[in-house]
């Protein structure tokens, strides 16, 4: 018989409306040149959040060369070649905007106490839609600016071992190069980056390997699970993997944070199971749920 969630640690509020919006550019789908977007900023609120953290922040996807008005008109070459000479990775313009944002917005939150969770999925290459590269940057954007980072691997981040080696000795970072779950600050985290695919490919992983590992992180029972993937939530027409779903089901996690997919609706509930909050190309500021 299947668990209950746990309840300790509950979204119970996201804003409407985005707090504010970031320009991106990236590589338009069937290479058809240069895509013009924006990464919104979403507040909520959650219980459960452990008194060592002011905040609690969540991204995922978020491939994109940052700012688009200095180079809307110029011919999608042009934007290309411009990009390289000064390219600033999207990751890394959300760390120094969710800072601002913080100082602004909230100024007696310490920064320190700031938690990051990281989904993967980092990097961008204008001249191609879907390409790999390396995300450090991101990392070590997020650690400048905020007292905890913590993440997976996407799909198309590929780390050089120097990368690695780098989170992996940093202090205030816990990057799952494995498989694992940590606690840190009154919460514990458990991780499993990539998807599942041919295993010739990086950051793939066999689908028998992928679900059996992901059961025994489940079996766990950590507060917050780290996925790339998404589950397929068919009842709320969520695209995703449905294998992933039925781990999920009854799963005794509260909080389940994915990407790779985008959802319409950020925030799904399981009936019998965790909250589910996909961030792919959304930024999510989580604090302090006041109660009457």
């Amino acid at each position: 018989m299947k668990k209950h969630s746990k309840r300790s640690l509950q979204i119970v509020d996201i804003a409407r409306e985005p707090l504010e919006r970031i320009p991106y550019i990236t590589a338009a789908s069937r290479g058809a040149g240069i895509s013009y977007e924006w990464l919104p900023i979403y507040w909520g609120e959650m219980i459960g959040l452990p008194e060592e953290w002011d905040a609690l922040v969540i991204a995922s996807d978020l491939q994109g060369i940052a700012g688009h008005s200095s180079v809307e008109g110029q011919e999608a070459n042009q934007v290309v070649e411009s990009a390289r000479g000064a390219q600033k990775l999207l990751g890394e313009e959300l760390a120094e905007m969710l800072a601002l944002l913080l100082q602004i917005h909230l100024p007696d939150l310490d920064p320190a106490k700031v938690m990051v969770c990281l989904c993967g999925d980092l990097f961008t290459d204008l001249a191609r839609r879907g390409a790999s590269g390396d995300p450090l940057p991101v990392w070590r954007a997020f650690r400048k600016y905020f007292g905890f980072v913590t993440g997976v691997t996407g799909n198309h981040d590929l780390l050089t071992k120097a990368g690695i080696d780098e989170l992996s000795s940093t202090a205030g970072i816990h990057f799952f190069s494995d498989v694992d779950k940590f606690t840190y600050g009154g919460l514990t985290i458990a991780g499993l980056g990539g998807i599942i695919g041919r295993t010739d490919k990086p950051n793939r992983i066999a689908e028998a390997d992928y679900l059996e590992t992901l059961r025994r992180l489940v079996r766990q029972g950590p507060d917050i699970l780290l996925l790339h993937e998404s589950p397929k939530i068919e009842a709320h027409g969520l695209p995703g993997n449905p294998d992933i779903f039925e781990e999920l089901e009854g799963a005794p996690v509260p909080l389940v944070c994915c990407g790779h997919i985008h959802w319409e609706q950020g925030l799904a509930e399981l009936d019998d199971g965790p909250q589910v909050l996909n961030a792919d190309g959304r930024a999510y500021i989580f604090t302090a749920a006041v109660l009457d």
